[in-house]
């Protein structure tokens, strides 16, 4: 069984691959990374809108109770000492506006709390008086913007009493907390706000950022190990079953693999086991079944050729090969005649049926027999062409045909001749004597005719068949060649011919059968006089060759060069009309009779002679 040719075939190119254990690693680790990642990004995001809103929570309930401090202090239940205390241990910046947004009080970490100058009231602590620090430019510029900011929210602080606190965070001065300032028996007496500088919420927000990067890349490192450790006692199994499954590869099926690990794992073991012992026995049978299957393939006197459904071929045997180059080794796909077998099989496929095609092949005729492949579920897999050499059956069936068509004619026409003579004379359309003894001689000619035919056939089946003995002995040539050539000058006479004898001098002795070698040599002489052209000479003669006689008949005629090749095949005839004399039986007798004796005949036709020539064992004594 061969495989078809294949060419410009490469191997795949593989690419880097990383082991499941380095891929596990760097999956955890990435996923570490991206989780770590994303906790800081959400921090850095989102941590300082939760950070603000958890600290103007925590700076409500210190809102309240400097309002109501500062309520107390407009009133005159709190002096103004408990007044700047509270106002200290806030840590933020403290604002006071009174009902008509004007500043009251001003706190601020770091600096002594002040409260305004009241007109045409005593000095108290206010807005930097005489002989106290005064507040920088920045720092004027600041307040200046906490005022601006603080009138702008007023309305908002008052109304916010309803709902809740007042919180909120600007970019630029930082968290808010606000109330209202309320007497007790509700009359606005202004608000206060509390303002957590912005510096310090980055400053806290950063020192948290950095921490969670510390202590996230601490966990990282530290979860390197178990990570390692968990992939390693993962994957173990899973390398184990791999070097299995390469032994299996390499045609080795002994190997089995440890159900350990994990419950997956295991099951996966036992599986894998269970699958190797089945494809262990599966893989036995095939490999008879394929080897009884190319015995099979090999040993077919048929060709077999296997194409998949691509049209390419796959499989051929040496009797493909034989049949269609006479090489057992030759491709095949370089022969012109393949590309017609590949039609016929791709028309298989497509119909889905048989295709039968008979191709020439050189002097062969092949008959493809060509039918699809199906699988299971019915889909096309492929086709098979079957080669037969069917050039001696069609030429035996064309003999028969033609042999047929002869006998039935050669027997026609003295039947035909018999019978119209025959119905003239029951019909007494022949009077006087002398006609009906005419007719009477064509009724016997054709008689002796018919009957010659028939023996001449019955002489040819029995020579075919095997169903003649021909007993050999030691002969003298020379005296039956002249014998033979004295008995035919007569009628060569009558065609004006002459013979002449070409033999050596002395006897010359062979071994064979006498009487079946002057039927031979009778049988070309008669068909030299009657085919012969008129007037020409005769040639008889014979000459040695190693271990044989070579006796020839040589006559001039006028044969067609296709005719030569066809002068022994049983009632062929120059004349396609088989108008001229003889049965068309004789030379054909003739190569059967020098068959069986083991010898061989030959014709060649040059410059107008034709020249038959037949070997005779020589003697040995």
């Amino acid at each position: 069984m061969k495989k078809a040719p294949r060419s410009n075939t490469e191997k795949p190119k593989k690419g880097l691959k990383v082991g499941l254990l380095a891929s596990m690693l760097v999956i955890f680790l990435l996923a570490l990374v991206v989780s770590i990642s994303l906790t800081i990004l959400l921090f850095t995001l989102l941590g300082r809108t939760v950070y603000w809103r958890v600290l103007a929570n925590g700076m409500c309930p210190q809102a309240r109770m400097l309002a109501e401090t500062t309520s107390g202090l407009i009133t005159g239940s709190v002096n103004e000492e408990n007044f700047q205390f509270m106002m200290r241990s806030s840590e933020t910046t403290v604002i006071v506006l009174d009902e008509k947004m004007e500043p009251y009080a001003f706190s601020e970490p770091g600096r002594d709390d002040k409260l305004p100058e009241k007109p045409g009231s005593n000095p108290r602590p206010g807005w930097n008086p005489a002989g106290e620090r005064p507040m920088d430019g920045s720092k004027e510029g600041r307040f200046d913007a906490y005022m601006n900011y603080c009138r702008s929210k007023f309305p908002e602080v008052m109304a916010s009493e309803r709902y809740s606190e007042f919180t909120a965070y600007e970019q630029e001065l930082g968290v808010i907390a606000a109330l209202p300032v309320k007497a007790s028996d509700g009359s606005v007496l202004g608000a206060l706000y509390m303002i957590k500088p912005l510096h310090d919420i980055e400053e806290t927000a950063h020192s948290v950022q950095i921490v969670l990067m510390i202590s996230s890349g601490i966990v990282a490192v530290l979860m390197v190990v178990p990570i390692y450790l968990v992939s390693r006692r993962l994957t173990d199994p899973l390398r184990k079953l791999n070097a299995v499954a390469s032994d299996y590869s390499a045609g080795n099926f002994s190997g089995r693999v440890e159900p350990d690990g994990s419950k997956e794992i295991s099951e996966l073991g036992e599986t894998f086991n269970e699958l190797a012992d089945n494809l262990q026995k599966n893989i036995g049978d095939l490999v008879i079944e394929r080897n009884r299957l190319r015995a099979v393939f090999d040993g077919l006197g048929e060709g077999i050729i296997a194409f998949d459904t691509a049209g390419v071929q796959t499989r051929f045997n040496e009797s493909a090969a034989k049949l269609l180059s006479g090489d057992a080794e030759a491709d095949i796909t370089a022969l012109p005649v393949f590309d017609e077998i590949r039609s016929t099989v791709r028309k298989a496929m497509e119909r889905d049926s048989a295709n039968v095609r008979t191709l020439e092949c050189g002097e062969k005729l092949i008959r493809v027999s060509a039918a699809s492949i199906e699988e299971e579920n019915g889909h096309v897999a492929g086709a098979v062409a079957l080669l037969m050499d069917v050039t001696e059956a069609e030429r035996l069936e064309q003999t028969r045909r033609d042999y047929v068509a002869n006998v039935s004619h050669e027997l026609r026409t003295p039947l035909a001749s018999i019978r119209g003579i025959a119905d003239m004379l029951c019909d007494g359309m022949v009077k006087s004597d002398a006609d009906k003894t005419r007719y009477y001689g064509y009724i016997q000619r054709e008689s002796i005719r018919l009957s010659t035919l028939i023996n001449d056939l019955l002489e040819l089946s029995r020579l075919q068949s095997g169903g003649v003995a021909l007993k050999l002995r030691r002969m003298e040539l020379c005296e039956l060649i002249t014998d033979v050539a004295d008995r035919m000058i007569e009628p060569a006479a009558a065609r004006g011919m002459h013979i002449d004898l070409e033999i050596p001098k002395g006897r010359c002795m062979a071994y064979s059968n006498p009487d079946r070698v002057e039927q031979a040599l009778v049988s070309l002489m008669d068909n030299a006089v009657k085919h012969g052209s008129e007037g020409g000479t005769i040639t008889v003669g014979m000459y040695e060759a190693e271990d044989k006689w070579l006796i020839f008949a040589e006559n001039p005629a006028e044969i067609a060069e296709e005719d030569v090749d066809h002068l022994f095949e049983r009632f062929y005839k120059a004349d396609k009309a088989h108008t001229g004399e003889g049965t068309g039986l004789g030379l054909a007798i003739t190569e059967e009779v020098l068959r069986l004796m083991g010898e061989k005949i030959r014709v060649k036709y040059d410059n107008g002679k034709v020249r038959f020539t037949f070997t005779v064992t020589k003697y040995k004594a």
